[in-house]
């Protein structure tokens, strides 16, 4: 157990390291709109998601400059379980973009794991390492990536689990500026066999050094429905509502998944 606390603090020392310059909060990501949990898919099985995610409203001049109004985002994600406790992923995204044209807009890469040796802890661990290699013309800082620590625990019918992202670009105008600090969580509740209501939150918190302004940060609060019909089905249809004025809108999110 001391091994892995010394791996979990050499990795927090590593990312304060490399926490730099002042780098404006941006948006959340409108191509995946999810939560990680230390789960991850079966052993040689393949998991196809489609996530599809819009923007219905914005208000204020601020709010529509970060949410992209009216945009329309969908995402294939495939994943494949390698280990018990290690999947790999691949997502191709495409948008309706800003001028109205339907087009393909960038691939990503993940290794998403547990750690087995917390499993039977109170309160797992696990992380996700995502490289984003977007097109220009739909992202910004095209090149980053992402390290995502994520713990989860359980009691009774209810799970929470917290996703605590770092991006950093490669390319753009925020490349070797700092990393960008998004945070995300989940409370779930397993009402029954086959739903599972749950409360989401996802938010963009820009530069740790120094943190941008409350309002100029994105939080989102998103009441979610998780369906599991099948074994095989996934499910997830949710509402997000934004908390200040960098995030004053709503957005609808769905994931739906399939394994093989």
């Amino acid at each position: 157990m001391t091994k892995y606390v010394r791996h979990i603090a050499a990795l927090a020392i590593f990312i304060v390291a490399n926490l730099a310059a002042v780098r404006p909060s941006h948006a959340i990501d409108f191509y995946e709109i999810q939560i990680y949990d230390t789960d991850t898919a079966p052993v040689g099985h393949l998991m196809l998601e489609l996530h599809s995610n819009t923007t219905s409203t914005a208000t204020g001049q601020l709010a529509k400059s970060q949410m992209d109004v009216y945009q329309v985002h969908e995402t294939v994600e495939g994943t494949y379980g390698v280990l018990r406790w290690l999947e790999v992923g691949q997502y191709f995204c495409t948008a309706k973009l800003s001028n109205g044209d339907y087009e393909y807009a960038g691939s990503r890469t993940k290794v998403h794991f547990g750690i087995p040796q917390t499993f039977e802890w109170p309160v797992q661990f696990g992380g996700n390492i995502e490289l984003d290699y977007m097109r220009h013309a739909a992202e910004e800082n095209p090149t980053t990536l992402e390290l995502r620590p994520i713990a989860g625990a359980s009691y009774k019918g209810f799970r929470l689990v917290g996703n605590f992202a770092f991006e950093d670009p490669f390319s753009g105008p925020g490349a070797h500026h700092g990393m960008q600090f998004d945070p995300s969580g989940m409370l779930v509740y397993k009402l029954n066999d086959w739903l599972s209501p749950a409360v989401e939150y996802y938010g963009d918190m820009g530069s740790i050094q120094p943190l941008a302004k409350v309002q100029e940060q994105q939080h989102f609060i998103v009441p979610a429905l998780n369906f599991a019909f099948i074994p095989q089905l996934e499910l997830n249809l949710g509402v997000g509502i934004g908390l200040t004025s960098a995030s004053n809108g709503i957005f609808l999110k769905s994931i739906v998944g399939w394994t093989f």
